[in-house]
């Protein structure tokens, strides 16, 4: 089993301690926030265009398409 080393965070530079992570928690959670909130419209808006999202949730149009490009956002048919 592998213990937590500390690491600085490569975002802010902070140190904090990690299991296999390079980001520290605070900053995971803020470059995460986009994501759940588009997540959320779409589980509630189903069938909503990329643009609808991006205007309704304010996350740029490229990074909506990025999640469906990593198979994280699933488009309905």
């Amino acid at each position: 089993m592998v213990g937590e080393t500390l690491e600085n965070c490569i975002i802010c530079g902070d140190l904090f301690k990690s299991k296999d992570g390079t980001i520290c928690p605070k900053c995971l959670d803020v470059k995460e926030s986009p994501y759940k909130i588009v997540k959320d419209y779409i589980f509630f808006h189903r069938g909503s265009s990329i643009w609808e999202v991006a205007q309704a949730t304010g996350v740029e149009p490229k990074l909506i398409l990025k999640y469906m490009k990593d198979g994280r956002i699933t488009p309905v048919d």
